[in-house]
């Protein structure tokens, strides 16, 4: 089945496949076999794609999977796309930032009021041992801030909440 993946801004269309031997993950403009083996470790896996071995951790939740790769956190989320070919409204998704696994807010960058620009970092949060930076998706004003550090959440949770910004 084929699946649509976003990273930051950016999407890509993509499904695996299996040979008999091994996983194929394919692209539109191509194909890679892979393999990905467990570490030992909660969450740790080398993913072996073409010729070259990778180490990440894994934390998977309902919206998105947080990959730890070379020392970054890249959050993958997955596009429906029987939504999308809905019509649905994606200002209103975005005015949230919901917890995508539980976990504790180790640090918050905003508070109610504040304007924030796309991109802009508004709280750390830990899951599975691994710190996550999470950003505005879009511009606006912070019109809630439910967690402060060191608070737990559950899955879902809305972590912040934004509003349109007035001209």
């Amino acid at each position: 089945m084929r699946r649509i993946f976003s990273i930051g801004d950016a999407e890509a269309e993509c499904w695996l496949s299996h040979d008999g031997s091994r996983f194929i993950l394919n692209k539109p403009d191509g194909s890679l076999p892979c393999q990905m083996t467990s570490t030992g470790v909660p969450g740790g896996y080398v993913l072996r794609a073409g010729r070259r071995a990778h180490e990440l951790r894994l934390a998977v939740g309902p919206e998105a999977t947080f990959v730890h790769l070379n020392g970054r956190t890249y959050e993958i989320g997955r596009v429906d796309p029987a939504e999308r070919l809905a019509g649905r409204d994606v200002a209103a998704v975005e005015d949230r930032i919901v917890a995508p696994m539980p976990g504790v807010v180790v640090s918050v960058a905003v508070k109610p009021g504040d304007a924030v620009e796309k991109g802009q970092p508004l709280l750390v949060i830990e899951s599975m041992k691994l710190e996550t930076s999470l950003t505005a998706p879009r511009d606006g004003v912070v019109s809630e801030m439910p967690f402060a550090a060191g608070d737990s959440f559950g899955l879902k949770a809305v972590l912040a909440q934004l509003a349109p910004q007035e001209t």
